[in-house]
Formats: C-alpha cells, structure tokens, sequence
C-alpha cells in the first residue's frame, strides 16, 4: 500500500510539476525538452540496444519529422495533433529506406553510413526552400484545440499545457515500448541482435525484422521532431546539424543503451543539465563538453547507464542488509557466550551431580535422545514427475511455396511421458524392418556446394524418414557442417535439390524451411545472451504466434492469449528437460553441458517434426553423452520426431543411429547400418583409423535402449 501511495504522489507530482509554487517558467520548458529528449532516446534504444544497429543519424530523423511537420502546417494547414502521425509515417518510410543498407553491412561500416545520411541531410536537404521554408527557417502557429471556455480547450502556446501534452506522449511511447520488449517481435530483435543465424534458424525473417527496427526507430524520432516544431514554434537547420546525432546517442548511452527506464532519466538528467548551466552564468556553453565527459565515463566505468543504477543500489541495499543480520547475530551469539561465561564463573564451586550417567554424558557433550529421534526420523521426499501438454507436439504447420498454397503436416499425438524424460521407458519402440516403408521426411539429392573454385560438397545424397534418428559422419573438414547448412538453406547448393516433406525447397530462404517445421542446433552454441534460458527458449515459440506488430504494441487480448500460450509451451519443455533451476538465469555463467541442453531444448519448442543435431556431444563427457543419448530416444519414441545427427563420437553415433552417412573430402563415401558402417573397410581406414574388430568391442552408449 505504501509502494502504491508513494508511486501516485509520484505520478501526481510530475504532472503538477508546472503548477507548483515557486517553479518557472524556464524549468516548464526544460522539462518540455526533458520529454522530447526521453523519446529520441527511446529510439536508439530500440534500434541499438535491442536489435544492435548502430545509428549516428538520429538528428537527421528528428529534423526529418520537424520540417515535415512545418511543411504539413503551412501548405496544407493540418495542426497538431492531425499532422503528428504523418511526420511520423514520413520519418518511419525514411528509416526504412536506410534501413536497406543495413541489410548489406553492419558494424562500423554501418554506423558510418548513417553517418553519411546525417551529413547529406544536414548540407542539402534542410538548405532547401521547399522542405524547410523561405528564410531558412520553420515556422508554425499553434491553433488552440477545442472550443474555448469549455474543458476540452488546450492552447499548446502555453508552455504548461504543453507539458502535460509531452508528458502523456512520453507515457505512451513508454508503455507501448515496454509491450514490444516482452513481446513476439521484442524477442526476435534482441535474437537478431544475439545471432543472426540462429534467429533465422528460427523462422525469424531477419530483414523484415532489420527494417521494421529502423521504421519504428524513425517513427519515434519524427515524433520527436513534431513536438519540437510544435513546442518552439520556429526551428532552423542549426538545430539538427549532424553532429546533433552523436548528442542524442550520448544520451542514450548515458541512459543505458538498452534500458528504457534508462532513457528516461537521462532525458531529465540532460535537461536538469541545460537548466543548470542556464542558471549559473559561469557554466553557460560547457554543456557539450560535459556530455562528452559524462559519455567516456559511462563506456569506461559505468557501461549499465543510468538505467542499471535502480538495480545496483537494490542489489548492494540488499548486500549491505544481509552483512547488518550477519554482524548482528555474530554479535548476539558473542554476548550469548559472554554470559555462559560469566554464570559459570559465578556458579558455586561444589554442585551435586545428579548422577554418573548425565555426568558422563555433560563430559562427552552426548546429543539428546530428542534430537537423535528427530534425525534419525525418515524424511518424506516426493519424486518429481513431469509431463508433456498433448498439444505440445500434437501437429504443426508446415507452410510449402506460395504455388502449392499452405499445407499441415500431421505428426503423430505425443504419449504422455510418465516420469521425467531420464527414466522414461523407451525399449518398446521399434520400427518397421523396411526402411523403405516409412515416408522421407528430408531427402538431399546429388547436392553440390562450391565456393569459389573450392567444391565443398561433391554430390552428397541422404534421406532422414519417419521417426529415424540418421547419423552423418565423417573426418574434420569433410563437408558434414556445409551439408547441413546446405540442407537449412545457410548455404544455397550449386547443384541438386533438397526436399522437405515432399516439397522441393532448393530455393526458399532459411526462416521458411525453419517454418516448415525443421529445427536444429549448431556446433558454436547460438544462444542468445541477452535473454535468460527461459527467453531464449520463448523465442523459438516465433513461428506459432500469428500475432503482429502492432497487436504487441497495443497489447490487445490475441497478443496477450499468444503470450500466454507460448510461455506454458515453454514451461511444460523446461519441465521436461529439467531446466527448472536455470530457466530464469542470463546464459553467461552456466555450465557447458547445460547450454547444450538449453539448445536442444530451443529446438523441441519449436515443434519441428524434424530435428538436425550439429554435434551436440562435443565438450561433454561420457555421463552426459549417455543423457544426451537417453533424452534423443526419448524424442524419437515418446514425440515421434525425426532427427538428423553430425556427430564425431562414434561410441554415440553407432549406438543411436538406425542409419549412417559417411561423407569424406566432401564426397559420399559409404552409407548403411552401425554395424555395416563399423565393419567397411573404407570408413576404417578414412574415418575410424582402428580394425572393425576393435570397434565392435567398443562399450555402447548406455540409454537404455
């Protein structure tokens, strides 16, 4: 309650802020500013911090928005607040159209593109007439909105009216980009951001999602722009000199780059700045120079921002409290031995004893018979026991070519496991004889991969059918990654075709295969670090929500129903895999073997009938291969999901695999059972480097198979 009261004094203070006693009108129009500035540096968290595309050209889509606005309010008399979403679908299409280049470089390369965007806009587009007006100037008049003497009246001349406008914007910007970041499309920028291949594994179209990044951005900084024009009345292209870009990013950097709260502050704090220097006559014309200062010392010391100080004060509050309990109470159990020390010291010198038993017992400081009774008493332990949603994995969409319109490829209804997947029964499941009965579910044909003059891939062939687990080996440098990727849709095969399902996919990008319904893994883990286990894993619910962009803004009850579908999908997964203890820890820190489960696990939300494992044994042991062995059985028996596996540990493949391939120096060299690959003479001399003889006495991958 207390929380509650504090938080509407709060609120209610910063709206009356213009009408307390004593306060200017100079601090009104800072903290007018204060709000212009939280909402440039929204932006950049959003393109930046979010989806990690570096923009130096943030003035130029605030100055965009601002003589867009000017345009619209001189030739067409359209007022604010009608001309405020036009400057932003002005300044949105603008970004967009820079957002193009993002899709061909990245980096420094990127940042200086932008860069170059500022400049041209700066040197020709805001020295036009036609854009800017006669004069070189831009200049409104501010119509009053509604009818006067009624409460709906609003003359935005006034300085402290306008604030409360700024204000409702800035919460507005503020909700709707929280919505976003814990949305469908929040995840898949900060997946863009954490690894661009495996977002797209993924289904995550990542140009779209580059573009839409940039648009959003801009549309946020020509909002700016608008309330700009609209709170001075008169704006030049001094304004929104190129360097202006690098002032805004100062601001959000000092803020922390992807914290939204962050952003806030730093607006308030850079307006409490320029209030200052207004003040104090000696400091007026250093506010740039302490900008800078303050940006080296967040990048040097403090990275967080002003957005990670709330959290490191409660973290060190807490720290600080829990060294106050512990002092306290090593001072208490010292006061405590200070007395006994003292009764003992006064305690008469002969005391009769009440017996030689309880004598002995005092001098050997025996326990009670109390206390041996209560640990000596059993504990009831309760087993965990975990179970798959029958939907989970009940079907799952798989979307061919536009010619062959949309298909739903059935995959058969999950067995509910009854005990965690360690200890399920899988040694009943069994398939038919023929491998030519069961349907293919990938099949490669004569797949050819060069780069350059260097063929990587030489006419490969495979096939994964229903409910195999299919195993492609082969030396260091074989070609087994580049197959993989060929087969994706990572690497675009010079010749032969790869078929998903029956349809013929040579051709489409990766986040459509990946819809079809193909998952996998990579041999460098591809996890997202900016998100916990449990994020990463929501990701993968991408291809399943049918919600869209602006439903995630507006948080309207689809999006909510997804949101809410999607995290008990992943919660029934992280159950399944035991992933309870770290769902909610950041990736950095854990163990390797964990992450490797959290990868496998990415993949079984996606609800792919088909799994492609790129090493998933390497860096384990022998225990936790033989969990990783146990858990693939598991996903064949109990999910009825097919799996394609690379994989270097023969003790693994030849105990898994109902077939294998061997490819070697990119070529096919043999393919068959585990006993047939183990006894051709070719893998062994190429591969194995050991007699078949020996291999065959090799100990077995124990999964209880």
């Amino acid at each position: 309650m207390k929380r509650l009261v504090g938080f509407a004094l709060l609120v209610g203070g910063i709206i009356l802020l213009p009408w307390l006693p004593g306060v200017p009108l100079s601090v009104v129009i800072n903290a007018d500013y204060a709000g212009e500035l939280a909402i440039v540096a929204i932006s950049l968290v959003i393109l930046t911090g979010w989806v990690g595309q570096i923009s130096l050209g943030q003035g130029a889509f605030v100055g965009i928005g601002a003589f867009t606005t000017g345009l619209l309010a001189r030739g067409l008399h359209i007022p604010f607040p009608l001309n405020l979403p036009f400057a932003m679908a002005t300044t949105a299409a603008v970004a967009a159209l820079l957002g193009v280049v993002a899709l061909r470089v990245r980096g420094l390369y990127l940042a200086v593109a932008t860069l170059i965007f500022a400049w041209m806009a700066d040197a020709y587009l805001f020295l036009s007439s036609w854009f800017v007006g006669k004069g070189g100037a831009s200049t409104i008049r501010n119509r009053p909105i509604g009818r006067p003497g009624t409460v709906t009246h609003f003359d935005l001349s006034d300085k402290r009216v306008f604030y409360l406008v700024v204000v409702a914007v800035v919460a507005a910007v503020v909700f709707a980009a929280r919505n976003l970041r814990d949305s469908k499309t929040g995840r898949a920028f900060f997946a863009v951001r954490g690894s661009e291949t495996a977002a797209v594994s993924l289904g995550i179209d990542v140009a779209k999602y580059k573009l839409l990044a940039f648009a959003v951005s801009g549309a946020l900084a020509g909002l700016a722009g608008n309330l700009l024009l609209t709170d001075l009345r008169t704006v030049t292209p001094v304004t929104f000199a190129f360097t202006q870009s690098l002032f805004f990013l100062s601001v959000a950097v000092v803020g922390g780059i992807m914290s939204l709260g962050g952003a806030v502050a730093s607006g308030v704090f850079f307006a409490a700045l320029n209030e200052l220097f207004f003040r104090v006559e000696l400091l007026n014309g250093y506010v740039d120079i302490v900008s800078v200062l303050l940006l080296l010392v967040v990048l040097l010391g403090y990275p967080g921002g002003l957005g990670a100080l709330g959290p490191d004060l409660v973290h060190r509050l807490r720290v600080a409290k829990s060294r106050r309990t512990q002092r306290r109470h090593r001072a208490e159990v010292r006061r405590a031995e200070v007395r006994r020390a003292e009764e003992r010291a006064s305690a008469p010198a002969h005391i009769p004893e009440p017996g030689r038993v309880s004598r002995f017992a005092r001098r050997l400081r025996l326990p009670s018979l109390r206390s041996v009774v209560v640990k000596l008493r059993p504990r009831r332990v309760d087993m965990p026991r975990y179970t798959i949603d029958p939907a989970l994995l009940a079907g799952t969409k798989s979307h061919g070519p536009a010619s062959n319109g949309e298909r739903t490829m059935v995959v058969p209804p999950v067995v509910a496991a009854p005990a965690g997947w360690r200890v399920a029964a899988v040694d009943g499941f069994a398939l038919p004889p023929d491998r030519g009965q069961r349907e293919p579910v990938l099949r490669a044909r004569n797949v050819i991969v060069r780069f350059g003059g260097l063929t990587a891939v030489n006419d490969v062939s495979l096939e994964v059918r229903e409910h195999e687990i299919v195993g492609l080996i082969g030396p260091n440098g074989a070609g087994k990654t580049t197959t993989f990727n060929a087969i994706a849709g990572l690497n675009e095969p010079t010749a032969g075709t790869v078929d998903l399902f029956g349809v013929d996919v040579t051709r489409e990008p990766v986040h459509r295969r990946a819809q079809m319904g193909v998952g996998r893994t990579f041999q460098l883990i591809q996890l997202f670090p900016q998100l916990s286990v449990f994020e990463n894993l929501l990701v993968a619910t991408h291809v399943h929500n049918e919600t869209g962009f602006f439903s995630h803004v507006a948080l309207t009850g689809a999006a909510t129903r997804a949101e809410r579908d999607a995290r008990d999908q992943v919660t029934h997964v992280v159950s399944l895999l035991e992933l309870e203890d770290v769902a909610h820890r950041k990736i950095a820190g854990l163990p390797f073997g964990i992450l490797r489960q959290v990868e496998v696990a990415r993949a079984l939300v996606t609800r792919a009938p088909l799994l492609m494992l790129d090493e998933p044994a390497s860096g384990l042991d022998n225990n936790e291969t033989d969990e990783l062995a146990r858990l693939l059985y598991f996903l064949r028996a109990q999910l009825g999901i097919s799996i394609l596996l690379i994989e270097h540990d023969v003790r693994m493949v030849t105990s898994v695999c109902d077939y294998i391939y061997v490819i070697n120096r990119g070529a096919p060299l043999a393919d068959g059972t585990a006993a047939e690959i183990q006894r051709h003479p070719d893998v062994v001399s190429a591969y194995l480097g050991e007699p078949a003889g020996e291999m065959a006495r090799e100990e077995p991958v124990h999964a209880g198979r």
